[in-house]
Protein backbone atom coordinates (compact mmCIF):
# COMPACT_ATOMS: atom_id res chain seq x y z
CA UNK A 1 0.00 0.00 0.00
CA UNK A 2 2.60 2.24 0.85
CA UNK A 3 4.47 1.99 -2.47
CA UNK A 4 1.15 2.62 -4.01
CA UNK A 5 1.11 5.56 -2.58
CA UNK A 6 4.14 7.02 -3.15
CA UNK A 7 4.13 6.06 -6.96
CA UNK A 8 1.13 8.14 -7.20
CA UNK A 9 2.04 11.09 -5.29
CA UNK A 10 5.28 10.71 -8.24
CA UNK A 11 2.95 10.56 -11.02
CA UNK A 12 0.79 13.55 -9.42
CA UNK A 13 4.58 15.50 -9.20
CA UNK A 14 4.98 14.40 -12.83
CA UNK A 15 2.12 15.67 -14.19
CA UNK A 16 1.90 19.01 -11.62
CA UNK A 17 5.89 19.14 -13.45
CA UNK A 18 4.86 19.00 -16.72
CA UNK A 19 1.77 21.54 -16.54
CA UNK A 20 4.30 23.71 -15.27
CA UNK A 21 7.06 23.77 -17.60
CA UNK A 22 8.59 26.77 -17.85
CA UNK A 23 7.91 28.12 -21.39
CA UNK A 24 11.45 29.62 -22.66
CA UNK A 25 10.28 32.99 -24.46
CA UNK A 26 11.95 35.27 -26.84
CA UNK A 27 10.87 38.67 -27.09
CA UNK A 28 10.09 39.41 -30.94
CA UNK A 29 10.26 43.25 -30.86
CA UNK A 30 12.12 43.84 -27.94
CA UNK A 31 13.85 46.97 -29.59
CA UNK A 32 11.12 48.77 -30.18
CA UNK A 33 9.67 48.62 -26.28
CA UNK A 34 11.04 51.68 -25.16
CA UNK A 35 9.92 53.14 -27.90
CA UNK A 36 5.95 51.92 -27.35
CA UNK A 37 6.90 53.52 -23.42
CA UNK A 38 8.05 56.87 -24.68
CA UNK A 39 4.91 57.16 -27.16
CA UNK A 40 2.52 56.43 -24.21
CA UNK A 41 4.38 58.78 -22.26
CA UNK A 42 4.13 61.94 -24.81
CA UNK A 43 0.56 60.71 -25.29
CA UNK A 44 -1.09 61.27 -22.22
CA UNK A 45 -1.30 65.33 -22.27
CA UNK A 46 -3.47 64.71 -25.79
CA UNK A 47 -6.11 62.04 -23.65
CA UNK A 48 -7.41 65.26 -21.48
CA UNK A 49 -11.44 65.27 -21.58
CA UNK A 50 -14.43 67.59 -19.47
CA UNK A 51 -17.46 66.81 -18.69
CA UNK A 52 -19.69 69.47 -17.56
CA UNK A 53 -20.98 66.44 -15.01
CA UNK A 54 -17.54 66.23 -13.50
CA UNK A 55 -15.62 68.76 -11.12
CA UNK A 56 -12.07 67.97 -12.90
CA UNK A 57 -10.46 67.36 -16.53
CA UNK A 58 -9.48 63.30 -16.55
CA UNK A 59 -7.71 61.09 -18.94
CA UNK A 60 -10.64 59.06 -20.67
CA UNK A 61 -10.99 55.65 -22.66
CA UNK A 62 -10.40 57.67 -25.80
CA UNK A 63 -9.95 61.38 -26.58
CA UNK A 64 -13.21 63.36 -26.99
CA UNK A 65 -15.04 60.94 -24.85
CA UNK A 66 -17.76 63.24 -22.56
CA UNK A 67 -17.84 60.53 -19.52
CA UNK A 68 -15.64 58.60 -17.57
CA UNK A 69 -15.38 54.59 -17.48
CA UNK A 70 -15.80 52.77 -13.65
CA UNK A 71 -12.98 50.29 -14.18
CA UNK A 72 -10.71 51.56 -16.99
CA UNK A 73 -9.88 54.40 -14.96
CA UNK A 74 -8.00 52.30 -12.53
CA UNK A 75 -5.40 50.51 -15.08
CA UNK A 76 -5.18 54.01 -16.92
CA UNK A 77 -3.98 55.42 -13.42
CA UNK A 78 -1.34 52.72 -13.14
CA UNK A 79 0.54 54.11 -16.21
CA UNK A 80 -0.08 57.90 -14.85
CA UNK A 81 1.59 57.00 -11.65
CA UNK A 82 4.35 55.43 -13.23
CA UNK A 83 5.13 57.96 -15.62
CA UNK A 84 4.40 60.79 -12.67
CA UNK A 85 1.43 62.14 -14.21
CA UNK A 86 0.04 62.16 -10.46
CA UNK A 87 -2.20 65.56 -11.43
CA UNK A 88 -3.91 63.36 -13.96
CA UNK A 89 -4.28 60.74 -11.91
CA UNK A 90 -5.54 62.66 -8.96
CA UNK A 91 -8.22 64.18 -11.58
CA UNK A 92 -9.42 60.75 -12.51
CA UNK A 93 -9.94 59.36 -9.25
CA UNK A 94 -11.23 62.76 -7.65
CA UNK A 95 -13.67 61.99 -10.55
CA UNK A 96 -14.82 58.54 -8.97
CA UNK A 97 -15.05 59.67 -5.63
CA UNK A 98 -17.61 62.93 -7.18
CA UNK A 99 -19.83 60.21 -8.52
CA UNK A 100 -19.57 58.10 -5.44
CA UNK A 101 -20.59 60.63 -3.27
CA UNK A 102 -23.72 62.11 -5.75
CA UNK A 103 -25.13 59.03 -6.66
CA UNK A 104 -23.78 56.15 -4.10
CA UNK A 105 -22.14 54.03 -6.26
CA UNK A 106 -19.91 54.56 -9.80
CA UNK A 107 -21.80 53.89 -12.67
CA UNK A 108 -20.30 52.01 -15.79
CA UNK A 109 -20.16 55.26 -17.48
CA UNK A 110 -20.16 58.41 -15.52
CA UNK A 111 -22.09 60.51 -16.49
CA UNK A 112 -24.85 59.12 -18.87
CA UNK A 113 -28.33 58.10 -19.30
CA UNK A 114 -27.34 54.25 -19.93
CA UNK A 115 -24.17 53.94 -18.04
CA UNK A 116 -25.30 54.59 -14.85
CA UNK A 117 -27.96 51.70 -14.48
CA UNK A 118 -25.02 49.21 -13.16
CA UNK A 119 -21.99 49.57 -11.99
CA UNK A 120 -18.52 48.00 -13.13
CA UNK A 121 -15.72 45.92 -11.03
CA UNK A 122 -15.07 48.50 -7.94
CA UNK A 123 -11.39 49.32 -8.31
CA UNK A 124 -11.81 53.08 -6.41
CA UNK A 125 -10.30 51.97 -2.81
CA UNK A 126 -7.08 50.61 -4.61
CA UNK A 127 -6.85 54.02 -6.96
CA UNK A 128 -7.23 55.98 -3.77
CA UNK A 129 -4.61 53.86 -1.68
CA UNK A 130 -2.29 54.40 -5.30
CA UNK A 131 -2.79 57.74 -5.15
CA UNK A 132 -2.03 57.54 -1.08
CA UNK A 133 1.32 55.47 -1.82
CA UNK A 134 2.15 56.82 -5.13
CA UNK A 135 3.06 60.51 -4.32
CA UNK A 136 5.28 61.80 -1.39
CA UNK A 137 2.99 64.20 0.02
CA UNK A 138 1.35 60.98 1.89
CA UNK A 139 -2.01 63.33 1.89
CA UNK A 140 -3.67 61.80 5.11
CA UNK A 141 -6.16 65.19 4.42
CA UNK A 142 -6.77 62.82 0.80
CA UNK A 143 -7.54 59.42 3.20
CA UNK A 144 -10.02 61.40 5.75
CA UNK A 145 -11.99 62.63 3.09
CA UNK A 146 -11.89 59.40 0.65
CA UNK A 147 -12.78 57.01 3.54
CA UNK A 148 -16.61 57.80 4.05
CA UNK A 149 -16.83 58.07 0.38
CA UNK A 150 -15.70 54.39 -0.43
CA UNK A 151 -17.61 53.24 2.44
CA UNK A 152 -20.64 54.72 0.73
CA UNK A 153 -19.86 52.37 -2.44
CA UNK A 154 -19.35 49.48 -0.21
CA UNK A 155 -22.85 49.84 0.77
CA UNK A 156 -23.46 50.06 -2.77
CA UNK A 157 -22.32 46.56 -2.85
CA UNK A 158 -23.00 44.45 0.51
CA UNK A 159 -26.94 46.42 1.14
CA UNK A 160 -28.83 43.75 1.81
CA UNK A 161 -31.90 45.82 2.80
CA UNK A 162 -34.96 46.98 1.08
CA UNK A 163 -33.72 50.26 -0.22
CA UNK A 164 -30.70 48.63 -1.97
CA UNK A 165 -29.82 50.12 -5.42
CA UNK A 166 -29.16 47.27 -6.82
CA UNK A 167 -29.78 43.43 -6.11
CA UNK A 168 -26.11 42.33 -5.50
CA UNK A 169 -26.72 39.70 -2.36
CA UNK A 170 -26.67 35.84 -2.61
CA UNK A 171 -27.88 32.76 -1.19
CA UNK A 172 -24.29 32.50 0.39
CA UNK A 173 -24.54 35.37 3.10
CA UNK A 174 -21.36 37.51 2.66
CA UNK A 175 -20.41 36.55 -1.20
CA UNK A 176 -21.65 39.31 -4.02
CA UNK A 177 -22.84 39.08 -7.31
CA UNK A 178 -23.15 41.82 -10.10
CA UNK A 179 -26.45 43.18 -10.92
CA UNK A 180 -28.08 45.82 -12.30
CA UNK A 181 -30.97 48.32 -11.52
CA UNK A 182 -32.29 49.55 -14.81
CA UNK A 183 -35.54 50.54 -15.81
CA UNK A 184 -37.69 48.72 -17.79
CA UNK A 185 -37.94 51.10 -20.93
CA UNK A 186 -33.82 50.96 -20.64
CA UNK A 187 -33.79 47.37 -20.69
CA UNK A 188 -35.73 46.75 -24.08
CA UNK A 189 -33.48 49.99 -25.18
CA UNK A 190 -30.71 48.18 -24.92
CA UNK A 191 -32.47 44.44 -26.20
CA UNK A 192 -32.83 46.57 -29.43
CA UNK A 193 -28.87 47.17 -29.79
CA UNK A 194 -28.23 43.31 -28.76
CA UNK A 195 -30.91 42.22 -31.43
CA UNK A 196 -28.81 43.99 -34.03
CA UNK A 197 -25.79 43.03 -32.59
CA UNK A 198 -26.32 39.18 -32.57
CA UNK A 199 -29.15 38.56 -34.69
CA UNK A 200 -31.39 38.09 -32.35
CA UNK A 201 -35.37 37.90 -33.53
CA UNK A 202 -37.38 40.79 -32.47
CA UNK A 203 -40.62 38.83 -33.16
CA UNK A 204 -41.03 38.50 -28.96
CA UNK A 205 -43.01 40.05 -26.31
CA UNK A 206 -41.21 42.63 -24.13
CA UNK A 207 -41.40 40.27 -21.47
CA UNK A 208 -39.48 38.02 -23.48
CA UNK A 209 -36.86 40.87 -24.34
CA UNK A 210 -36.49 41.55 -20.85
CA UNK A 211 -35.80 38.12 -19.80
CA UNK A 212 -33.22 37.53 -22.57
CA UNK A 213 -31.62 40.85 -22.27
CA UNK A 214 -30.61 41.06 -18.38
CA UNK A 215 -28.10 38.87 -18.81
CA UNK A 216 -26.52 40.92 -20.93
CA UNK A 217 -27.04 43.67 -18.81
CA UNK A 218 -25.26 42.28 -15.64
CA UNK A 219 -22.40 40.72 -17.75
CA UNK A 220 -22.10 44.56 -19.24
CA UNK A 221 -21.72 45.15 -15.30
CA UNK A 222 -19.07 42.84 -14.74
CA UNK A 223 -17.14 45.21 -17.63
CA UNK A 224 -16.65 41.84 -19.78
CA UNK A 225 -19.45 42.48 -22.01
CA UNK A 226 -19.68 39.53 -23.21
CA UNK A 227 -18.25 36.21 -22.46
CA UNK A 228 -18.84 32.41 -21.89
CA UNK A 229 -17.80 32.15 -17.95
CA UNK A 230 -20.95 33.36 -17.14
CA UNK A 231 -22.75 30.92 -18.98
CA UNK A 232 -25.03 33.42 -20.22
CA UNK A 233 -26.70 33.51 -17.02
CA UNK A 234 -24.51 36.06 -14.77
CA UNK A 235 -27.14 36.82 -12.13
CA UNK A 236 -26.81 33.37 -10.96
CA UNK A 237 -22.84 33.52 -10.63
CA UNK A 238 -21.05 35.09 -7.68
CA UNK A 239 -17.85 36.44 -9.82
CA UNK A 240 -14.45 35.62 -8.41
CA UNK A 241 -12.90 39.35 -8.94
CA UNK A 242 -15.95 41.28 -7.51
CA UNK A 243 -15.47 39.46 -4.24
CA UNK A 244 -11.99 40.15 -4.09
CA UNK A 245 -12.19 43.49 -4.95
CA UNK A 246 -14.54 43.94 -1.93
CA UNK A 247 -11.64 41.84 0.09
CA UNK A 248 -9.41 44.73 -0.80
CA UNK A 249 -12.02 47.22 0.16
CA UNK A 250 -12.04 45.77 3.70
CA UNK A 251 -8.28 45.43 3.78
CA UNK A 252 -7.82 48.89 2.66
CA UNK A 253 -10.80 50.12 4.93
CA UNK A 254 -8.44 48.12 8.04
CA UNK A 255 -5.42 50.10 6.88
CA UNK A 256 -7.43 53.54 6.60
CA UNK A 257 -8.58 53.29 10.08
CA UNK A 258 -4.95 52.67 11.49
CA UNK A 259 -3.41 54.92 9.40
CA UNK A 260 -5.63 57.63 10.49
CA UNK A 261 -6.06 56.45 14.34
CA UNK A 262 -10.07 56.43 13.66
CA UNK A 263 -12.49 55.50 16.50
CA UNK A 264 -15.64 53.53 16.21
CA UNK A 265 -15.10 51.45 12.91
CA UNK A 266 -16.24 47.83 12.05
CA UNK A 267 -13.24 45.25 12.66
CA UNK A 268 -12.64 45.40 8.80
CA UNK A 269 -9.72 43.11 9.20
CA UNK A 270 -11.88 40.29 10.80
CA UNK A 271 -14.85 40.84 7.91
CA UNK A 272 -12.38 40.44 5.15
CA UNK A 273 -10.74 37.30 6.52
CA UNK A 274 -14.80 36.05 6.53
CA UNK A 275 -14.71 36.74 2.81
CA UNK A 276 -11.55 35.04 2.47
CA UNK A 277 -12.71 32.09 3.96
CA UNK A 278 -15.75 32.01 1.89
CA UNK A 279 -14.00 32.67 -1.60
CA UNK A 280 -11.86 29.66 -0.53
CA UNK A 281 -15.16 27.82 0.35
CA UNK A 282 -17.29 28.54 -2.64
CA UNK A 283 -15.25 30.29 -5.39
CA UNK A 284 -11.64 27.51 -5.10
CA UNK A 285 -12.31 24.53 -7.11
CA UNK A 286 -9.39 21.89 -5.43
CA UNK A 287 -10.00 19.62 -8.49
CA UNK A 288 -9.30 21.85 -11.01
CA UNK A 289 -6.79 24.25 -9.26
CA UNK A 290 -8.50 27.60 -10.12
CA UNK A 291 -10.45 30.09 -8.55
CA UNK A 292 -13.99 29.85 -10.69
CA UNK A 293 -17.62 31.92 -10.07
CA UNK A 294 -19.63 30.27 -8.39
CA UNK A 295 -23.33 29.29 -9.88
CA UNK A 296 -25.02 29.34 -6.98
CA UNK A 297 -28.35 28.69 -8.49
CA UNK A 298 -26.88 24.56 -9.31
CA UNK A 299 -24.03 24.83 -6.69
CA UNK A 300 -21.25 24.62 -8.50
CA UNK A 301 -17.99 26.29 -10.57
CA UNK A 302 -18.71 27.76 -13.56
CA UNK A 303 -17.97 25.34 -16.56
CA UNK A 304 -15.48 28.06 -18.43
CA UNK A 305 -12.59 29.18 -16.50
CA UNK A 306 -11.53 32.89 -16.39
CA UNK A 307 -8.09 34.28 -16.37
CA UNK A 308 -9.66 36.11 -13.37
CA UNK A 309 -8.39 33.08 -11.49
CA UNK A 310 -5.08 35.49 -11.20
CA UNK A 311 -7.23 38.07 -9.61
CA UNK A 312 -6.87 36.62 -5.89
CA UNK A 313 -2.98 36.68 -6.26
CA UNK A 314 -2.99 40.09 -7.57
CA UNK A 315 -4.82 40.87 -4.12
CA UNK A 316 -2.63 38.49 -1.66
CA UNK A 317 -5.79 36.71 -0.91
CA UNK A 318 -4.68 33.49 -1.89
CA UNK A 319 -2.20 30.91 0.21
CA UNK A 320 0.93 30.01 -1.28
CA UNK A 321 -0.31 27.08 -2.65
CA UNK A 322 -3.32 28.30 -4.43
CA UNK A 323 -0.95 30.29 -6.22
CA UNK A 324 1.09 27.56 -7.39
CA UNK A 325 -1.90 25.85 -8.80
CA UNK A 326 -3.08 28.52 -10.39
CA UNK A 327 0.25 29.12 -11.94
CA UNK A 328 0.52 25.65 -13.23
CA UNK A 329 -2.57 25.90 -15.09
CA UNK A 330 -1.10 28.95 -17.26
CA UNK A 331 -1.19 27.20 -20.34
CA UNK A 332 -4.90 27.12 -20.14
CA UNK A 333 -4.88 31.26 -21.26
CA UNK A 334 -1.31 31.60 -22.15
CA UNK A 335 -1.28 32.40 -25.84
CA UNK A 336 2.11 33.12 -27.97
CA UNK A 337 1.11 36.75 -27.55
CA UNK A 338 -0.21 37.18 -23.50
CA UNK A 339 -3.13 36.06 -22.02
CA UNK A 340 -6.63 34.93 -23.19
CA UNK A 341 -9.56 35.84 -21.11
CA UNK A 342 -11.16 32.40 -20.91
CA UNK A 343 -10.22 28.90 -21.04
CA UNK A 344 -10.85 27.52 -24.62
CA UNK A 345 -14.76 26.37 -24.08
CA UNK A 346 -15.34 25.60 -27.97
CA UNK A 347 -17.25 29.09 -28.44
CA UNK A 348 -19.34 28.88 -31.73
CA UNK A 349 -18.79 32.35 -32.54
CA UNK A 350 -15.83 34.19 -30.40
CA UNK A 351 -17.02 36.63 -27.75
CA UNK A 352 -15.19 39.94 -27.30
CA UNK A 353 -13.97 38.60 -23.65
CA UNK A 354 -13.51 35.14 -24.62
CA UNK A 355 -11.21 32.39 -25.76
CA UNK A 356 -9.56 34.72 -28.23
CA UNK A 357 -9.14 37.69 -26.64
CA UNK A 358 -6.43 39.58 -25.08
CA UNK A 359 -6.83 42.46 -23.08
CA UNK A 360 -4.67 44.83 -20.98
CA UNK A 361 -6.33 44.60 -17.40
CA UNK A 362 -5.64 41.02 -17.73
CA UNK A 363 -2.14 41.17 -18.19
CA UNK A 364 -1.63 43.62 -15.32
CA UNK A 365 -3.60 41.58 -13.24
CA UNK A 366 -1.65 38.42 -14.21
CA UNK A 367 1.86 40.14 -14.10
CA UNK A 368 1.20 41.66 -10.90
CA UNK A 369 -0.21 38.65 -9.14
CA UNK A 370 2.34 36.13 -10.56
CA UNK A 371 5.14 38.81 -9.26
CA UNK A 372 3.24 38.99 -5.71
CA UNK A 373 3.78 35.00 -4.95
CA UNK A 374 7.35 35.23 -6.50
CA UNK A 375 6.49 33.94 -10.08
CA UNK A 376 8.81 36.66 -11.46
CA UNK A 377 9.94 34.82 -14.45
CA UNK A 378 6.50 33.95 -15.22
CA UNK A 379 5.27 37.60 -14.63
CA UNK A 380 8.64 38.51 -16.78
CA UNK A 381 7.07 36.49 -19.75
CA UNK A 382 3.61 37.86 -19.74
CA UNK A 383 4.54 41.54 -19.68
CA UNK A 384 7.12 40.52 -22.84
CA UNK A 385 4.26 38.96 -24.58
CA UNK A 386 2.43 41.67 -24.11
CA UNK A 387 5.01 44.48 -25.16
CA UNK A 388 5.81 41.98 -27.96
CA UNK A 389 1.90 42.13 -29.26
CA UNK A 390 1.75 46.30 -29.25
CA UNK A 391 4.69 46.82 -30.91
CA UNK A 392 3.70 44.32 -33.57
CA UNK A 393 0.77 46.18 -34.20
CA UNK A 394 2.62 49.44 -33.53
CA UNK A 395 4.82 48.82 -37.07
CA UNK A 396 2.48 47.16 -39.06
CA UNK A 397 -1.32 47.18 -37.80
CA UNK A 398 -3.10 44.10 -38.71
CA UNK A 399 -5.83 44.21 -40.60
CA UNK A 400 -4.52 46.57 -41.74
CA UNK A 401 -8.52 47.71 -43.41
CA UNK A 402 -11.19 47.54 -41.14
CA UNK A 403 -14.88 49.18 -41.59
CA UNK A 404 -15.79 51.29 -39.22
CA UNK A 405 -19.30 52.96 -38.71
CA UNK A 406 -19.72 51.92 -42.13
CA UNK A 407 -17.16 53.26 -43.35
CA UNK A 408 -13.45 51.98 -45.00
CA UNK A 409 -10.70 53.12 -42.93
CA UNK A 410 -7.24 51.93 -43.68
CA UNK A 411 -5.10 51.74 -40.57
CA UNK A 412 -1.84 53.57 -40.34
CA UNK A 413 1.30 52.73 -38.10
CA UNK A 414 2.09 54.14 -34.26
CA UNK A 415 -0.92 53.49 -32.90
CA UNK A 416 -2.12 51.07 -29.55
CA UNK A 417 -5.51 49.27 -29.74
CA UNK A 418 -8.24 48.46 -27.30
CA UNK A 419 -8.24 44.94 -28.03
CA UNK A 420 -6.42 42.75 -29.53
CA UNK A 421 -6.60 38.45 -30.40
CA UNK A 422 -4.43 35.57 -29.38
CA UNK A 423 -3.22 35.49 -32.72
CA UNK A 424 -1.26 38.54 -32.55
CA UNK A 425 -3.79 40.89 -34.35
CA UNK A 426 -6.00 43.94 -33.38
CA UNK A 427 -9.63 42.43 -32.17
CA UNK A 428 -12.30 43.61 -34.23
CA UNK A 429 -14.75 41.24 -33.38
CA UNK A 430 -18.67 42.97 -32.71
CA UNK A 431 -17.25 46.12 -33.42
CA UNK A 432 -14.26 47.66 -34.84
CA UNK A 433 -11.33 48.17 -32.16
CA UNK A 434 -10.41 52.00 -31.37
CA UNK A 435 -6.99 53.33 -31.34
CA UNK A 436 -6.16 53.92 -27.78
CA UNK A 437 -4.40 55.07 -25.04
CA UNK A 438 -6.35 54.18 -21.62
CA UNK A 439 -6.37 50.98 -20.14
CA UNK A 440 -3.50 49.74 -23.36
CA UNK A 441 -1.19 52.69 -22.82
CA UNK A 442 -1.34 52.20 -18.77
CA UNK A 443 -0.48 48.37 -19.20
CA UNK A 444 1.77 49.28 -21.79
CA UNK A 445 3.89 51.29 -18.99
CA UNK A 446 3.42 49.07 -16.31
CA UNK A 447 4.58 46.17 -18.15
CA UNK A 448 7.56 48.37 -19.54
CA UNK A 449 8.33 49.29 -16.14
CA UNK A 450 8.32 45.65 -14.49
CA UNK A 451 10.98 45.10 -17.17
CA UNK A 452 13.06 47.59 -16.30
CA UNK A 453 12.42 49.05 -12.64
CA UNK A 454 15.17 51.90 -13.42
CA UNK A 455 13.66 53.61 -16.33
Amino acid sequence: MKTRLILLFLFSSLILSAQHKTETYKPKYAAKWSEINSYVRSRWDNELNKSDNLPHIYVGAFPGLPFMFYWDTYFTNVGLNIHEMDAMAAGNTENLLYVVDQYGYMGNAAVTSWGMNRSQPPYLSAMVRNMFESTGAKDTAFLKKAYPILKKEYLFWTDTSLNAIEQHNTPIQGLQRFYHHAKEDEILTLFEELATRFSISKDISDAEKIKVTIPYLVEAASGMDFTTRFEQRAPDFIAVELNTLLYVYEKNFSWMVDLLKLKGEPDWNTIAERRKRLVNQYCWNEERGLFLDYDFVNKRSSKVAAVTTFQPLWAGMASKEQAARVVSNMPLFESEWGMATTEKAGEIKPHQWGETSVWAPMQMLTVAGLDKYGYKKEAKRIASKYLDLLARNYLTPTPAEAVKKGVNITREPGHLYEKYRIDGTINDHEYTANTMMGWTGGTAAFCYSYLFPAN
